[in-house]
């Protein structure tokens, strides 16, 4: 019999997780504004589509994905783009590979 984690667990394990996340694409910020731009962009897009791809399916028949799942989804999605546009902001919008040669 698996023990279920209560409510607190849950959001202080996502909070840690949604921190760990912020710090690994902010180093990829800081490592290569060009791959960065890239995950910026690809990464959330592919978390979007698996994300709608499990609520139709569990809105059609109705499975035991568990509620963590969803809310790691939407981090997925969320911290990359706030990430990238903290960075955005703090070039300015002056990213280097978009700047003429």
């Amino acid at each position: 019999m698996a023990i279920k984690p209560n409510d607190s667990n849950l959001y202080v394990n996502l909070a840690i997780m949604s921190l760990a996340f912020a710090v690994a694409c902010a180093a990829i910020w800081l490592w290569d504004e060009y791959v960065a731009s890239y995950f910026t962009i690809i990464f959330p897009g592919i978390s979007l589509a698996i994300l709608l791809i499990a609520g139709i399916a569990d809105w059609i028949e109705p499975s035991r994905i568990p509620r963590w799942y969803y809310g790691l989804m939407v981090i997925a999605i969320l911290i990359p783009l706030l990430v990238g546009a903290l960075f955005y902001y703090i070039y300015q919008g002056r990213l280097e590979w978009l700047q003429p040669l």
